[in-house]
């Protein structure tokens, strides 16, 4: 129980260091590639060292969905945003 709390409370705020201190260095791009993985994977980890690798796999592809999700809903987005208002844009990538 120890070894999960450990990486709870070391392992990701660690991490988002290095990906702040990697935006720093090389731009917002490279921070920006890295930083769901960075989040995601010691999260997922956790998650699977205390419920078990079946719920652990759920959880990866639920995360997996996500990732899907906010791409639709950004590029959904930009696509509303030079046709509508800000209101219409928003519902419009939501509704995506």
């Amino acid at each position: 129980m120890i070894g999960i709390l450990s990486v709870r409370l070391l392992l990701v705020p660690s991490l988002i260091y290095g990906v702040t201190l990697a935006c720093r260095q090389w731009g917002p791009i490279v921070a920006g590639l890295s930083a769901f993985a960075i989040v995601s994977g010691p999260i997922l980890l956790a998650v699977t060292l205390e419920r078990g690798s079946g719920f652990g796999a759920t959880a990866a592809e639920g995360t997996l969905l996500a990732v899907v999700a906010i791409l639709i809903f950004s590029l959904g987005y930009p696509w509303a945003s030079s046709r509508f208002g800000v209101f219409g844009s928003m519902s419009s990538a939501l509704a995506a």
